[in-house]
């Protein structure tokens, strides 16, 4: 009997230990797991991630300010823009954040979230839909780039550089396949921050848009090509955005601004584009280039004083683009210009050139008297300081209105003016496409204007003025209906400068300014290229010559041995126009 008491003593104190060890590992991971937060990402959530990050990355709008809006020659005068774009110089810094941001957050959570939707069709369509998006953006913007790939860093840390043409033609697939996979009666999304608010209807339409827009970007390289995918997408059946109703944007919050700490810590919900634009202090707002001035201002263009104003700010916000300090005196500005005192002569304008800061070739301001707002500041305000550090000086150069440049400012995707363009010039290549070029042109400058309207709180274009400016346009024929299409939609697309640089480089059009014809400033610039015609892509990022050797320089090899951001990308062989 002892001996059987002393065995179960035994197993006892054995199992005791043990079931003390089993009770402490559970206590443990019961108090190590945070029960607010779940251990699988939502795909809905990662669609949301990547969808405000097209727009919401303030560290990727810095590629945008610096170089995009100056070789499209939207804007010119601040200091980032002109020291950049404008003087030609080439900083890594600020060429990677495409790249970096979008592969590292928007793409990885996009190619994650596919993987694991197979069993939601809807939700996994939307997901891939903007994943083509995305990379359009990155190859249009860098030329050959990983894309199959992308995004698998538990498949390769290494991903090779595609193509770009094998690239445009997987998109035509997944857009096609995307657009058969949609069922309404299956997956509900919640995570589409998108104006479609997960509407499938709305997104096979989208979807359908798209491939018009890339099949119009290959036209040039690949004519059949590109006359064959805009015909299917026109014949689908699908329909594509035909009105200003079906316009795909992403929607945004009114908030402060994040800046770059928004960035870092993935808080995307604010628009980043009209941030950086606004510019994150008092002494960087943007300017209005002088060749989208005078191009607007030559056509007698009722957006002109929309998107251009005049304003007195030495105490503006520096976290939210508001009125207050913003003290617009465009009507008078605009009256002293007019004068005989103000006018500059024939062609020219206040409005700065590319490559020029607001204080070069000096404007001096009037004096008080000839702004009546300016001299009520100065004496309700003499602490202010309102003509005192060249601020009365910067007030006659035309700054980007900020009603662009609100945080709530809508993401643009697609619109219905953009589809009426590519329409428009399919018609004139003698693509099967019913309807009149001349129509589409004149229905896509009437969208372009309602859209401005009803987006950004500007002045309203009033139906007149709509009316008078599209009588006053003419089409024409052959290479010139080309370039008066491809100018519209340069215009149009000034709050997407990534498709306005592509559709830029993609048609030649329109006629830019020669950036060789203009001075110089080393005292206040960097320059480090000699050939100073603008530049068709941007570089890679240095880091990839360290982690991904071999594939970086085999696509460095294809540029001809250097990443040369003079070399043309593959669709991009339509000759450039400058004047």
């Amino acid at each position: 009997m002892k001996k059987l008491l002393y065995k179960v003593a035994g197993l006892m104190l054995i199992a005791l230990p043990l079931a003390m060890t089993s009770c402490s590992d559970d206590y443990m991971e019961e108090i190590n797991t945070d029960n607010t937060k779940t251990p699988e990402i939502n795909p809905n959530a990662q669609l949301t991630t990547a969808l405000l990050q097209t727009y919401g990355d303030f560290g990727m709008m810095d590629a945008y300010r610096c170089y995009v809006t100056g070789f499209t020659q939207y804007f010119a005068g601040g200091w980032n823009v002109s020291n950049y774009a404008g003087a030609v110089h080439a900083d890594n810094d600020m060429m990677r954040p495409i790249w970096d941001e979008l592969y590292s957050v928007a793409i990885k959570n996009l190619v994650d979230a596919i993987d694991k939707t197979a069993d939601k069709p809807n939700l996994n369509a939307i997901l891939r839909i903007h994943k083509v998006y995305l990379m359009s953006v990155l190859t249009d913007t860098y030329g050959d780039v990983p894309y199959f790939e992308a995004g698998r860093a538990s498949v390769t840390a290494t991903p090779k550089y595609d193509a770009q043409k094998d690239i445009y033609y997987d998109f035509f697939e997944e857009l096609d396949k995307c657009i058969k996979q949609f069922d309404a009666s299956k997956d509900l999304v919640t995570g589409d921050v998108s104006v479609f608010n997960g509407d499938v209807k709305s997104w096979m339409v989208y979807a359908n848009s798209l491939r018009l827009r890339y099949a119009m970007r290959v036209s040039e390289v690949d004519k059949a090509k590109g006359q064959e995918e805009f015909e299917k997408a026109v014949n689908s059946g699908i329909g594509f955005i035909d009105s200003n109703a079906k316009n795909a944007y992403i929607r945004y919050i009114d908030g402060p601004f994040t800046l770059y700490d928004g960035a870092r810590a993935l808080d995307f919900r604010v628009n980043a584009l009209g941030e950086m634009l606004y510019g994150q202090d008092s002494d960087s707002p943007t300017f209005v280039c002088a060749t989208f001035f005078n191009m607007m201002k030559n056509t007698n263009d009722p957006r002109l004083y929309r998107i251009c104003r005049h304003y007195l700010n030495p105490k503006r916000s520096a976290v939210k683009a508001d009125d207050d300090w913003n003290v617009d005196v465009t009507d008078e500005v605009v009256a002293y210009e007019n004068s005989p005192e103000g006018d500059l002569g024939e062609g020219k304008s206040y409005a700065c050139n590319i490559g020029a800061a607001w204080w070069h070739n000096w404007v001096s301001a009037p004096s008080n008297d000839k702004i009546p707002t300016l001299e009520k500041l100065v004496q309700n305000y003499p602490e202010v300081g309102f003509d005192q550090s060249n601020y009365n000086a910067r007030m006659m150069r035309p700054f980007l209105s900020i009603k662009f440049e609100k945080a709530e400012c809508p993401g643009i995707l697609m619109t219905a003016a953009e589809v009426s363009f590519l329409l428009a010039e399919a018609k004139v290549k003698g693509w099967n496409v019913t309807g009149t070029a001349e129509d589409y042109y004149k229905k896509g400058i009437r969208e372009a204007m309602e859209m401005m309207n009803s987006y950004y709180n500007i002045p309203l274009i009033t139906e007149q003025e709509i009316t008078d400016y599209i009588a006053a346009q003419t089409l024409g024929t052959g290479e010139k209906a080309i370039e008066n299409i491809n100018t519209q939609a340069w215009i149009h697309h000034m709050m997407n400068p990534a498709e306005g640089w592509a559709n830029l480089r993609r048609s030649g059009y329109p006629v830019l300014e020669d950036r060789y014809k203009y001075d110089r400033w080393p005292n206040d610039f960097t320059y480090d290229d000699e050939n100073l015609t603008t530049p068709v892509r941007l570089k890679y990022p240095n880091l990839e010559a360290k982690y991904n050797k071999a594939n970086y320089e085999a696509a460095i090899e294809k540029l001809g041995g250097t990443d040369d951001w003079h070399h043309r990308v593959w669709w991009d062989i339509a000759e450039d126009h400058v004047k």
